[in-house]
């Protein structure tokens, strides 16, 4: 399962508002149920029983909450940018300001962890970041993942 496959403009989600962790993930949950076929608050139920084992949060402005959920046939990734910080209890205190969610079916815990595994090393490229929370528009940030998985050879 290669990530630049699972990122799809219509996944991609610019300027939306949040005040903290459980409000953005509500967001989320609003945002890709219709997709999921699966009630929203069903989506931000399994995203928060997830968080409470640990902030998703991984640094420098960017979180990956996670969750396997019944019901779903196909791993979803979706990438939301915030106008502003959200409160995520990253390691390093900063707000999130861009977030990678990745929804699988409970039957595919190694692709789950393999996107997973993806998306980290892409961000471990401080310049990615930095386009990331830049980038104009949906079409630029699903280039910008496609370039930089390649370029890691993913």
């Amino acid at each position: 399962m290669k990530l630049q496959q699972l990122i799809q403009p219509n996944r991609v989600v610019l300027g939306l508002e949040a005040s903290d962790a459980e409000e953005a993930i509500a967001v989320v949950g609003e945002l890709i149920s219709e997709e999921l076929g699966v009630p929203a608050q069903k989506v931000a139920a399994a995203l928060m029983e997830r968080e409470k084992l640990g902030s998703t949060g991984v640094g420098d402005g960017f979180a990956i909450p996670h969750c396997k959920l019944p019901g779903i046939s196909e791993i979803i990734v979706a990438v939301i940018r915030f106008n502003e910080g959200v409160e995520f209890h990253s390691p390093d205190g900063k707000p999130v300001r861009l977030m990678f969610v990745v929804i699988s079916p409970p039957d595919q815990p190694a692709a789950h962890l393999q996107v997973l595994s993806q998306i980290a090393r892409v961000l471990k490229r401080k310049d990615v970041r930095r386009k990331l929370l830049e980038a104009e528009d949906a079409a630029a940030i699903v280039a910008l993942i496609q370039e930089s998985a390649e370029a890691e050879g993913l």
